[in-house]
């Protein structure tokens, strides 16, 4: 059965949502989906919605127990022992929970794999920015240099917009949650800019 991603997000939640009222009193701090590890696929995408389960100590035991409990009697299959604990849902959902020595224990949900994306939407957005940066930074010395002749016949004015698009580019880059549209507008800025640049000075 094919899942667009509307119904696997939905069902996702749903399930990350039974999850955590398994037992009362569990609440999830969440981790953005970047950063959890899905199940392998060979085959589109997966919706990943998770996070930290703190504060559990003693009861980790009791919780682990809980959820397997919980997906067995839900029909799922249930794979690993102790701190690894794998639940496959009939309808092709993927619940890990596990837990690093000296860690919280990791709560993740991953649906069906979904057919991925023609366009990806940060990646577009940085694409679309970095043309307009590209562009615009070079542009935009046409202005200092009406106003101040001595300027007339330096290429430096048009490639002082360089540093500028560094520090956005390489601040996007940084964080995983923007990291596509970090390197749509490097890639784009870099290509349309210095081929502006290059051509005004």
């Amino acid at each position: 059965m094919r899942f667009g991603r509307a119904e696997a997000t939905e069902g996702v939640e749903q399930r990350l949502e039974t999850t955590l009222h398994a037992y009362p009193g569990l609440r999830l701090t969440k981790i953005p989906s970047s950063q959890l590890k899905p199940p392998p696929t060979r085959e589109g995408v997966r919706v990943l919605r998770g996070g930290s389960l703190p504060g559990l100590g003693e009861l980790t035991d009791e919780v682990y127990a809980t959820i397997r409990e919980l997906w067995e009697e839900a029909g799922c299959r249930i794979e690993g022992y102790g701190r690894t604990l794998v639940v496959h849902d009939p309808a092709g959902y993927v619940l890990t929970l596990t837990q690093q020595p000296g860690d919280d224990p990791v709560l993740t949900v991953a649906s069906p794999p979904i057919p991925a994306r023609l366009i990806d939407p940060p990646l577009l957005a940085g694409l679309l920015g970095g043309l307009a940066l590209g562009c615009a930074g070079p542009c935009s010395a046409v202005g200092p240099m009406t106003l101040f002749p001595s300027l007339a016949g330096l290429s430096a004015p048009y490639w002082g917009w360089i540093p500028l698009y560094l520090l956005l580019g390489a601040g996007s880059m940084w964080r995983p949650e923007t990291r596509r549209f970090g390197a749509g507008l490097l890639v784009a800025g870099g290509l349309v800019g210095v081929a502006v640049a290059w051509i005004l000075s």
